[in-house]
């Protein structure tokens, strides 16, 4: 008998429990259904966003290793280059650097769409700088008529050369595109850090080259 009452009771507390589990989540059930549904809104400052982005300011997104070489002649009319000439070829290297100008940006370079996507207008891509490898360049040969002195400044007339045709060279590789191509990849990765999901860039033309 005592067995048999022991079942009985615990039989009722177990329904007991079971009945108030399932009270209380009708309960909640019913909150939540009652609960007002609110939108979750997200004001985005765009202003605080091209300043972030203008902080950043000349971005260096490619370089290039270029190597030239050249020849710079003094001659003179009538006078064959055995007696009066002048000839340096030198071998450069160097680097070139391209980027673009972040703080140019402006206000009304940026935008947001109706789906979300912030637009943002990039200035051209610039040539940043173009720095000769002065341990690497060097001489390779030199040429002067019997009957006058080197020209002490022709070598640095040359470098100088050297420098414009390693960044013409750089030019024609197409470092300018692929400077906007990094910077876009770079900005993207950057925008995507403060929150946005759909990034859009319009790119400018190329501007001439500038140095710094």
């Amino acid at each position: 008998m005592r067995r048999y009452a022991a079942a009985i009771a615990a039989t009722a507390i177990v329904l007991i429990v079971a009945v108030a589990l399932f009270m209380a989540w009708r309960a909640a059930e019913r909150s939540v259904a009652n609960a007002p549904l609110t939108r979750h809104e997200e004001t985005v400052d765009l202003a605080t966003v091209v300043n972030q982005v203008r902080d950043l300011n000349r971005l260096e997104t490619a370089a290039m290793h270029v190597v030239n070489v050249g020849t710079i002649t003094q001659t003179y009319r009538m006078v064959p280059d055995a007696l009066g000439g002048d000839e340096l070829t030198f071998f450069a290297t160097g680097d070139v650097i391209a980027g673009i100008d972040l703080s140019r940006i402006r206000q009304s370079d940026a935008w947001r769409g109706p789906d979300g996507t912030i637009t943002l207008r990039l200035p051209s891509s610039q040539i940043l700088m173009t720095r000769l490898d002065n341990r690497e360049s060097r001489v390779l040969s030199r040429k002067t008529g019997i009957l006058r002195r080197p020209d002490v400044d022709l070598e640095s007339r040359m470098r100088q050369h050297a420098e414009i045709a390693i960044r013409q060279e750089a030019l024609k590789k197409g470092i300018l595109l692929l400077a906007s191509q990094n910077a876009e990849t770079k900005l993207a990765g950057f925008l995507h850090t403060l929150g946005f999901r759909k990034v859009r860039f319009v790119r400018l033309p190329e501007a001439a080259p500038m140095e710094r």
